[in-house]
């Protein structure tokens, strides 16, 4: 024994029985801090005679303190309806030795009927695996009582003794009427023993045996045993063994419950059993008992029990069932409950609902107290809809595939019986398992070869109707049209941004746009176009002649969602211009050359315009006088702060008809790309490719494609790197 006080009132014990015991407050002083509980327990024994060293005075029965019993000494009990615990006697049991006592093993020892004390034992009614059950007649009160005594007599261990008058200390705290009444226990001759009510009748195990319950009869006989056990649990009392055999039916059909052997205290830490042991009946015990933690059996515990109960009382068979108690008990623990259905087919659906709700592994998944059980029967036995809820499909599906053993392994637990469905079906998985790469490998090329076939449709971007853009997207869509036989539409657009946009939400294939608009990892690029150059143009009519004399005046800049706005905001922003002291306006650049001579009075002076040199526009606004180029004498610091652009010059040649300096128009710019997604076909990419390269050129300031091969660190398109590496 671990726990001290089941230690120290085992020694009280003992010294009762060899008549040495001291005076009660010298053997409290003994044991300062468990001295109240021990009080108690020692007045809980006064109050049943617990403690006798000799025979037991008479006792009248207004003294007893106990309900009369039903039977008295004069009317002997009929042996067909005297039944207890697991085994009833036989008309041999007169005759048989009475379980061992002090003497020797020749020594066949006292045998039926016999005298102990006040009890005339007469006929043995049950046996158990600690404990013998014997009929007899208390002669003082002249009633009829059953004796229970250990069945190793003087040779029962001290753990046996402890576990014994627990049972009778916890069934006396118990006042209720389908609770079996425990009258006296105690020690005389040797034999431990305790007394108590004689429940004439039956018990639910025989019954059960002898048919199988309908679903209403075996509802009403659990409802009354929940509300018992609800009754014990209360009262910090968990029993532990329930199971049908421990269930008895009286002459009125009256459930009473017995045997709390195995009882154990709500709020104890400690137990007779050790931790580890499996305790109950395994048929009957719950998941955590089976496993071997019977120190965390909780009032759930008993409520599954109740549930299996329920189970084999319409089954006719309980839950979990197997030739030897081990594989019962892996049963118990590994298995899913079987459904109720599957061997009482019309049994109703409520009652399934409620014996799987008892039957959940988990001891929170079960009711919360045998009372929610108890109200549950209630309201199936008289037609009100109960409150436990059935298990979903959902539920009910991932409950088989739990019985497959190959998914049963993977996720640690173990299946003992499999049904032939759960077998092939891991058959199968197993044969789909060795032919899965295979067929992964094959999907996937066959997706790969789906995916890199050219599209029979072509969205591009394209830019400002009659820009660069627009027109170079224009001539690659003609060229893909007339070389694979596709349609192309062009769409027109803001410019780079609002081409990136496109771009990214699939709405296009293809799209160029200025570096500055290349921001996001889903897009790559196919080629770098062309170079365009930064225009700081001003009015002919303005008295403006150097980069340095624009401040103050409103800046014409591109569209929301040009890249040409972005460069123009990074030049601006480095010759240190705000947009308070030089507001921008947004004007599309045909309106500069286009605008009328009472238009351009409204326009502002300066315009900042990024675009292909040599672009028609550009030219078109030099051409018609009304507005000169000047230079960025900065351009390399310039490009120093912002790394997207590049110093470069805007040369004579470039625009041979508008007098441009030999010098040329110091200024930054940046490279136009042409991109796409980085998931877009080979097949597009490569004929993209041919279209923009194939003679003859697409667009004079075209970059070559052996410079393009020249670029390093250019987030290019797996078909465009093997495109350019292949140039000659």
């Amino acid at each position: 024994m671990d726990d001290p006080l089941d230690e120290a009132f085992a020694d009280y014990l003992r010294a009762c029985d060899e008549g040495k015991a001291e005076d009660r407050e010298s053997f409290l002083k003994r044991y300062p801090t468990m001295a109240d509980r021990l009080r108690e327990l020692m007045a809980l024994a006064d109050s049943l005679g617990a403690f006798v060293a000799t025979e037991p005075r008479p006792q009248s029965p207004s003294s007893t303190g106990t309900s009369p019993n039903r039977l008295n000494a004069k009317v002997l009990p009929d042996a067909e309806t005297l039944h207890f615990a697991a085994v009833s006697g036989k008309p041999g049991d007169r005759d048989v030795t009475l379980p061992l006592a002090t003497r020797e093993a020749s020594d066949p020892g006292p045998r039926l009927p016999y005298e102990l004390g006040d009890y005339e034992l007469q006929k043995v009614i049950g046996r158990g695996g600690m404990g013998v059950v014997y009929l007899a007649l208390q002669r003082h009160l002249d009633r009829y009582v059953a004796v229970k005594m250990i069945r190793s007599g003087a040779f029962a261990s001290e753990a046996e003794v402890s576990r014994f008058y627990m049972e009778a200390k916890a069934a006396a705290a118990l006042e209720h009427r389908n609770i079996v009444s425990i009258y006296q226990f105690g020690h005389l001759a040797g034999h431990h023993f305790f007394s108590m009510e004689l429940v004439p009748g039956t018990d639910l195990a025989k019954k059960i045996h002898e048919a199988p319950l309908s679903p209403p009869i075996a509802a009403r006989y659990v409802r009354d045993v929940a509300r018992a056990i609800h009754h014990a649990h209360l009262r910090g009392v968990l029993h532990r063994d329930l199971k049908p055999a421990n269930v008895l039916l009286d002459l009125d059909d009256e459930v009473r419950v017995t045997d709390f052997g195995l009882a154990k205290q709500i709020d104890s830490d400690s137990s007779l059993t050790d931790s580890g042991a499996a305790v109950g009946t395994p048929s009957y015990m719950a998941p955590e008992q089976a496993s071997g933690n019977s120190d965390r059996a909780c009032a759930q515990s008993d409520i599954y029990s109740l549930g299996a109960i329920l189970f084999a009382a319409i089954a006719g068979r309980p839950p979990f069932q197997n030739e030897s108690t081990m594989q019962t008990l892996l049963q118990v623990v590994h298995e899913t409950p079987p459904s109720l259905h599957a061997f009482c087919a019309n049994v109703p659906d409520d009652i399934e609902t409620i014996v799987s709700k008892c039957l959940e592994k988990l001891p929170e998944r079960r009711y919360a107290s045998a009372k929610e059980l108890a109200d549950d029967l209630d309201a199936f036995l008289e037609g009100r809809p109960i409150k436990a809820r059935p298990l979903n499909a959902l539920s009910k599906t991932l409950h088989w595939f739990q019985r497959v053993p190959l998914i049963a392994a993977l996720a640690g637990r173990r299946v003992i019986d499999t049904t032939d469905g759960h077998k092939r079906f891991q058959t199968a998985v197993l044969a789909l398992t060795l032919v899965a790469p295979l067929l992964l490998v094959a999907g996937l090329a066959a997706l790969e070869a789906q995916h890199q076939r050219m599209p029979r449709q072509i969205e591009i971007a394209g830019g400002l109707e009659g820009g660069m853009y627009d027109e170079l997207s224009r001539a690659i869509g003609e060229r893909l049209t007339s070389s694979a036989g596709v349609q192309v539409e062009v769409i027109a657009s803001g410019g780079s941004i609002d081409n990136h946009n496109r771009l990214v939400s699939g709405e296009v294939d293809l799209a160029p746009m200025q570096a500055v608009a290349m921001t996001s990892h889903d897009i790559c690029v196919i080629a770098p176009l062309f170079y365009e150059a930064i225009h700081v143009l001003v009015s002919a009519d303005s008295k403006i002649d150097s980069i340095a004399e624009i401040g103050g005046h409103r800046i014409a800049v591109g569209l929301d969602g040009s890249g040409s706005r972005l460069a123009a905001e990074m030049v601006l922003e480095s010759l240190e211009l705000s947009p308070v002291t030089s507001p921008r306006v947004a004007v599309a650049w045909p309106e500069l050359s286009q605008a009328t001579p009472a238009e351009a009075k409204l326009l502002p002076d300066v315009a900042v315009v990024c675009i292909g040199k040599s672009s028609r526009l550009a030219a078109s606004m030099l051409n018609s006088g009304k507005w000169k180029l000047i230079s960025l004498p900065t351009s390399v610091e310039i490009a120093l702060q912002h790394p997207s652009l590049r110093p470069m010059t805007i040369a004579a040649k470039d625009y041979p008809e508008c007098n441009l300096p030999e010098q040329g128009i110091a200024t930054v710019g940046m490279t136009a790309f042409l991109a796409t997604r980085i998931d877009s076909p080979d097949s597009l990419v490569t004929a993209t490719l041919t279209a923009l390269y194939q003679s003859p050129k697409i667009a004079t300031a075209l970059i070559p494609r052996r410079q393009a091969n020249e670029w390093q660190g250019l987030a290019l398109h797996r078909a465009a790197r093997k495109f350019f590496e292949s140039a000659p």
